[in-house]
């Protein structure tokens, strides 16, 4: 059954993903990245420790009655950790648990996929009475073109002073690789199911709930490594702070109110059931 895959592929994500986060905790020495990325290190392990693995586990637990809620939280969470250890296997210098962070990569994309292809969304649109479209809408498209225009101000302007982006010196590495995912897949994803759920389109709903959790997630990353880095002693711009802050704040609200009018799949039809993610292959 294609649930118990779900179910399956959760657990060893689980399993392999605490050990290695408390390591990078515990003996933070097995980062060789340069000092200013350690904080970035230290915040994704206790976000993905603490929020993202506990979300994965309890939501994968709770899809088994039938809860369209835990669905798309589980789907969220593993936007999130697709996200997190895209990070660590491309962005973060070799170290002894690179293997470790390859492999939770692809569980954790194939898992997201197996998720969708498991998701019936005329179902989620189905039970989707009362969510808030137009604010969910309005919220994901500002966050693509304001994060958009944080990222191309520096790399625009890096091409026309015809220099190296300040961010890719601080780092010492190839590119920003936040840049290349937010701004080659995660914003446009972002506006996608902005444009799906103005439609009315089932998927609109399906990939809306999902990426209101995902930038929550990130979000509530983004404030712990503030906080690493200013016991660091690396000051963060306040504006910088309080944008992050904000958007994160407005996340978190917009995912509650979308999923508290999500209603639930128990007691459906078996085959209803079946449609939303249990059914045999």
């Amino acid at each position: 059954m294609l649930r118990q895959n779900e179910l399956r592929l959760s657990l060893v994500i689980v399993l392999l993903a605490v050990p290695v986060h408390l390591l990078g905790l515990l003996a933070p020495q097995i980062y060789r990245d340069p000092a200013l990325l350690l904080p970035q290190n230290l915040g994704t392990d206790v976000v993905t420790l603490c929020v993202a693995i506990p979300l994965l586990g309890i939501a994968a637990g709770a899809m088994r009655i039938g809860s369209l809620r835990a669905r798309l939280l589980w789907l969220g969470a593993l936007g999130y950790l697709v996200y997190a250890y895209g990070m660590y296997a491309l962005g973060v210098r070799w170290n002894p648990l690179f293997l470790a962070y390859l492999t939770l990569f692809s569980l954790s994309f194939f898992a997201l996929v197996i998720g969708l292809l498991g998701t019936d969304a005329a179902v989620v649109r189905s039970r989707a009475t009362g969510v808030p479209v137009r604010a969910v809408a309005a919220y994901l498209i500002a966050i693509a073109i304001l994060v958009s225009g944080v990222w191309l101000k520096e790399e625009v302007g890096s091409l026309l002073q015809g220099t190296v982006p300040v961010s890719v010196q601080q780092f010492e590495a190839p590119t920003n690789i936040v840049h290349v995912f937010d701004l080659g897949l995660v914003l446009p994803a972002m506006v996608i199911a902005a444009v799906l759920l103005l439609r009315d389109r089932p998927w609109g709903y399906v990939l809306a709930g999902m990426l209101l959790v995902k930038a929550s997630t990130i979000g509530l990353w983004v404030a712990v490594m503030i906080w690493f880095s200013a016991r660091a002693g690396i000051e963060t711009p306040l504006a910088y702070t309080a944008f992050f802050l904000a958007l994160t704040a407005a996340g978190v609200a917009l995912s509650w109110a979308f999923l508290t009018r999500m209603g639930s799949i128990s007691g459906a039809p078996r085959e209803s059931l079946a449609m939303a993610g249990g059914h045999e292959r």
